[in-house]
């Protein structure tokens, strides 16, 4: 990985809700389970899960 990729604190900030909101959709979807409802958890699990390995695995900037 090269050493300039790092989060700004306003970048992880946005990336935090990112998985907040995606998350909370996931989780209500999910239970609901309407109609199409498997594709979109997907839709909505797929931004959580990106946001939440970045946040994991890329270094802030402080």
């Amino acid at each position: 990985m090269p050493d300039s990729l790092t989060l700004t604190p306003l970048l992880a900030t946005a990336l935090f809700l990112l998985l907040v909101f995606s998350g909370r959709g996931f989780r209500q979807n999910w239970k609901a389970q309407g109609p199409n409802w498997q594709r979109k958890a997907w839709a909505y699990g797929l931004p959580a899960l990106a946001a939440f390995l970045a946040l994991a695995f890329v270094p802030m900037e402080f």
